[in-house]
């Protein structure tokens, strides 16, 4: 089941707790069968940050009693020592989501005191928070487990001007999950859009089939 297109509203608190408004466009979501079998009935807010402040913006909303998921992967880099290390990194700069467990306006009050900037996704036609469905961030907390190697993590821009067909995977560890599939360097891939960032999943094309 497709929802339709949404814009979003930012509302974007500078370090001096201001708060700032502008607009643009939120990609397509789409609802689909769950892929785990994690708690479905509250739904999550994108958050976007800058300057690479993630991991403080989550460490801020863990203070406040909230559930912040920053997007992971796994780096390799060379110690100080010449040694190779493998370590976390978030996926994608600047995003992160949150559970939203509080109304919009004790939620905007536990940000009051937030000293990053951040700019909360809304829907432009009803002025709310854009609500992510839980079945729709069980699916993207699934494919966003970095022990998974085939996962391809891009802007959103990237992600939506690959060429494919929508479907629906109907077999393995991702069974249920919809996007679009497409090649990349002779791999097939499913690609899933939420917020501003696009996940490019390798998934072979016979555990797919067309919706």
């Amino acid at each position: 089941m497709e929802t339709d297109e949404k814009d979003k509203t930012d509302s974007l608190y500078e370090p001096n707790g201001s708060l700032l408004n502008k607009e643009t466009s939120s990609p397509t979501l789409k609802s689909s069968p769950s892929v785990a079998t994690k708690d479905t009935s509250v739904s999550w807010l994108a958050i976007q940050t800058l300057y690479c402040k993630e991991l403080d913006l989550e460490k801020y909303l863990k203070e406040k009693g909230l559930t912040p998921f920053v997007p992971m992967r796994y780096q390799d880099i060379e110690t100080k020592e010449g040694k190779h290390k493998r370590i976390l990194v978030p996926a994608i700069h600047n995003l992160l989501f949150v559970e939203k467990t509080v109304s919009d306006k004790q939620f905007l009050t536990l940000l009051s005191d937030c000293f990053l900037p951040l700019i909360i996704y809304k829907n432009k036609e009803t002025r709310k928070f854009y609500e992510i469905p839980g079945s729709q961030m069980v699916e993207i907390r699934a494919i966003c487990d970095p022990s998974y190697k085939g996962t391809l993590f891009v802007p959103n821009s990237i992600a939506e001007a690959r060429i494919g067909s929508e479907v629906r995977v109907i077999r393995g560890n991702f069974k249920g999950l919809t996007g679009k599939l497409t090649r990349y360097k002779k791999r097939s891939y499913v690609v899933i859009q939420v917020a501003t960032m696009g996940v490019l999943i390798h998934i072979p094309k016979w555990y797919c089939e067309k919706v």
